[in-house]
């Protein structure tokens, strides 16, 4: 499996139940992390003894890896392009502003060099519209689609990889009615669910609004704990599973199955969701 993601703390955040669920039963897992994450908003008391948030995250990357049984993580370098909209977005190095054909290249690589059966990333809009996220949208399914073409990025061939098409690819998506139930609340509160987060630029109901059917459903109620040592380890950052409003009762009855849309095969005549992400595949 090839997870194929941002920033350092989407794998644990994101699909950190179903990784370490795979995991358990001996599949390969290979994580792509495209940036540093080093624009995310750090407190200075996380940062001592580190030289920088670059230096930090890479850090909590490699503690979620390990906690979760990630066999390999692949580091991209690219700079945090921070939200859209923000001058962070237009720094050179950014991966918002990266070569577009040079990213889908070095995704390429990697899926003819690991051969991964499943490959998984983000949704269309990115989860929740961070433009990082729709950039590896975007250059992934490009990728998973040009890795078995052998006119595509030829100069593989000197390193030895041959075209490889994965079998399936995956985006992953979030349950549908923890997020009405989390948008009805905010209303209740008096907050805007337009305008969330430490810096105000997270919109839930867009969110909602851009969600994916669900073709997939992974149970992973048994890896709850596993799942949040591995979140744990972005001590710096905000964990999305711990919410004030949200008992510990009740976060595990959100989190005991993890969603997904199913990219590749196109899902066309699939009467029932899918229990495993290799189903199917010999």
């Amino acid at each position: 499996m090839l997870l194929v993601f941002a920033h350092p703390d989407d794998e644990s955040f994101g699909m950190g139940g179903a990784i370490a669920y795979y995991a358990e039963r001996g599949v390969a897992i290979s994580l792509i992390c495209s940036t540093n994450g080093d624009v995310g908003s750090v407190d200075p008391e996380y940062l001592a003894g580190f030289e920088s948030v670059a230096a930090l995250r890479k850090a909590e990357l490699e503690c979620a890896a390990q906690t979760l049984g990630i066999r390999e993580v692949i580091l991209f370098g690219y700079r945090d392009s921070g939200m859209m909209g923000s001058p962070d977005n237009a720094h050179p190095d950014c991966l918002w502003q990266a070569d577009k054909d040079v990213l889908v290249g070095r995704i390429v690589r990697e899926m003819r060099r690991i051969q991964p059966h499943v490959v998984v990333t983000f949704d269309p809009y990115g989860g929740y519209g961070h433009p990082d996220h729709i950039v590896m949208h975007r250059a992934t399914t490009r990728a998973f689609h040009l890795a078995g073409d052998p006119t595509a990025y030829p100069e593989h061939a000197q390193e030895g990889l041959a075209p490889y098409q994965p079998a399936k690819l995956y985006y992953t998506t979030f349950p549908r009615w923890p997020l009405r139930l989390m948008i009805w609340q905010m209303r209740l509160r008096g907050q805007d669910p337009r305008h969330m987060g430490r810096n105000r630029d997270l919109d839930f109901q867009a969110v909602l609004d851009h969600l994916l059917p669900v073709h997939a459903r992974i149970k992973v109620g048994s890896y709850q704990r596993k799942w949040d040592a591995a979140a744990a380890c972005h001590a710096s950052q905000q964990n999305p599973r711990e919410s004030r409003s949200l008992t510990e009762t009740l976060t595990r009855l959100i989190f005991r199955h993890q969603d997904f849309t199913r990219a590749w095969p196109e899902p066309n005549g699939l009467h029932r969701r899918e229990r495993d992400l290799f189903e199917g595949i010999e």
